[in-house]
């Protein structure tokens, strides 16, 4: 994931990975990752949005008020869905619409996001994991028998 700044670029190494453990049921596995990989974007959405916030701080001098910065998390998850890879673009009309970033706060975000965007990757990919460990113990708690599902990588 830190190698490929994409969540969707790393999903054939996540399955690989995730198959793996003797604790992840395989139905789960190839049913629960490469959904997460395309809809939790934990480390992603919280980097950009922390990055607006101190983008706005330094060359805006005040953060975002409170109403505007919830719109703004609101929009920019279901922006986000299906975007893996692509968050910040897919947000660009958000930062300047809804927060007002001019031409100089967008470059700084698309610098900075470039920057780092392979720790958020790593934080999606792990969190992909995550919840497929919940989707397992929902499972096995609920009695839910095990389906056979064939992913051929």
């Amino acid at each position: 994931a830190v190698g490929t700044m994409s969540s969707a670029a790393t999903l054939a190494v996540a399955l690989r990975c995730a198959r793996k453990s003797k604790v992840l049921r395989e139905d789960m596995v190839d049913f629960g990752v490469p959904l997460f990989a395309n809809i939790h974007l934990c480390g992603s959405v919280l980097t950009e949005v922390f990055f607006c916030m101190i983008v706005s701080k330094v060359l805006y001098g005040t953060l975002p008020d409170i109403q505007t910065l919830v719109l703004f998390c609101v929009l920019l998850a279901i922006f986000a869905i299906g975007a893996p890879g692509g968050t910040v673009m897919a947000s660009l009309g958000l930062i300047t619409g809804v927060l007002g970033f001019g031409d100089d706060g967008t470059a700084l975000m698309l610098a900075i996001f470039a920057l780092q965007d392979s720790f958020g990757t790593a934080c999606n990919v792990t969190g992909d994991g995550a919840l497929t460990l919940f989707l397992t113990g929902y499972a096995e708690k609920h009695g839910i028998e095990k389906q056979s599902i064939s992913v051929e990588l």
